[in-house]
């Protein structure tokens, strides 16, 4: 994977304490995701996911208001339908905004460490 710089535009900056927070090793990834409110979706995409959570860029459309649980479809590449998760929102980090997963099926996340470990060797 190349070697990423503080000032990389598509990399969410990171304090000292945000890699004490996190719960699970991020990657780099990009792939559409729906914010699901009532019969509003609004699509952002993804900067780096793990199986513990996603950060999001909600820079390209309408950026829904985020407070609460929020329901989250993952269109990961590869798979023959969406990954749907209840997600609460953790920061927002620019024009990032972090979620950490609360409930998604064991199989969901054995596929988003598939899709993991594919990035990681496509990067390398």
């Amino acid at each position: 994977m190349p070697e990423r710089t503080p000032s990389d535009p598509d990399i969410p900056p990171r304090d000292e304490n945000s890699v004490a927070r996190r719960l699970g090793a991020r990657a780099t990834t990009k792939f559409s995701v729906f914010l699901l409110k009532g019969e509003e979706r609004y699509r952002a995409r993804t900067v780096e996911l793990s199986t513990t959570g996603v950060v999001l860029d909600f820079r390209y459309s309408e950026r829904p208001e985020i407070e609460g649980l929020q329901t989250l479809e993952l269109v990961v590449p590869g798979l023959g339908r969406p990954i749907r998760t209840l997600a609460r929102p953790v920061r927002q980090v620019g024009k990032f905004d972090v979620f950490e997963f609360l409930s998604i099926r064991p199989v969901d996340r054995l596929s988003l460490a598939e899709h993991l470990d594919r990035e990681r060797r496509l990067g390398s």
